[in-house]
């Protein structure tokens, strides 16, 4: 499947958004799709999401493991959601699974600040809230639970997800970027590392890559199949 044809698509409810609510509210263009997600680099470091202050004394860069993350975006860009495995980039026994949702926010508008280092803002991107989203610790790390919220507050500064070319924040390629802030809670029973701040709010950044995952070959012969019946009855009505 060809990005054109992912990206393709009808922004209707973008346009309707952008009457309603004035010259602010962009028409995004239509990502629906599913996505490998990937590392970008950052003073060459490689990392999907970066976490300051998590445990100290320990790399605040993280990636994800055993392949890429996933990142799916539903009809109409209406939610997002991305998940996969992150390993720490120096101690490899710290792993935790990454789950966020996201919402696309209406009417489509940057909010107070969008992270350009990947380019500048041409008014095509998408721009996402934060609906619920967990890092929850795995090996080493289980019984820890970071819960990520807007960063840092949105009655503060605005600073949602935003999803476009160029807006990885690090390239010009596709991708996301975002900033978040957490708060640890560990079980009773955890040994791991203790967060540097379990009683109150941090701060972290995803910065992603995005690579459309082809639909299978018997997806593709399906719509190909219904494309030919369509094609029949289309004929069967003009006879």
């Amino acid at each position: 499947m060809s990005l054109d044809f992912i990206k393709g698509g009808v922004a209707a409810a973008m346009l309707s958004a952008a009457a309603l609510f004035g010259a602010d509210a962009e028409a995004a263009t239509m990502y629906e799709g599913v996505y490998d997600a990937t590392s970008v680099t950052t003073g060459g470091n490689d990392h999907t999401v970066w976490l300051p202050g998590l445990f100290s004394g320990v790399n605040a860069y993280w990636q994800f493991v055993d392949g890429p993350g996933r990142f799916e975006v539903t009809a109409g860009n209406a939610t997002a959601h991305l998940t996969g495995t992150i390993q720490n980039n120096v101690v490899s026994n710290y792993q935790m699974e990454v789950d966020v949702n996201y919402a696309l926010r209406t009417p489509n508008v940057p909010g107070d600040d969008t992270k350009t280092g990947g380019g500048s803002y041409d008014g095509t991107w998408s721009f996402y809230d934060i609906t619920s989203a967990t890092l929850t610790g795995i090996g080493d790390l289980a019984g820890m639970v970071l819960s990520l919220t807007a960063f840092p507050d949105p009655l503060v500064e605005d600073i949602p997800f935003q999803l476009g070319d160029g807006a990885n924040d690090k390239n010009s390629g596709l991708g996301g970027a975002g900033w978040f802030t957490w708060v640890a809670e560990v079980s009773p029973g955890y040994t791991g590392p203790t967060p540097s701040n379990s009683s109150g709010k941090q701060h972290g950044d995803i910065n992603i890559n995005l690579t459309p995952v082809p639909l299978p070959a018997a997806s593709l012969l399906l719509l190909a199949g219904l494309g030919g019946l369509g094609t029949l009855r289309l004929r069967q009505k003009k006879s």
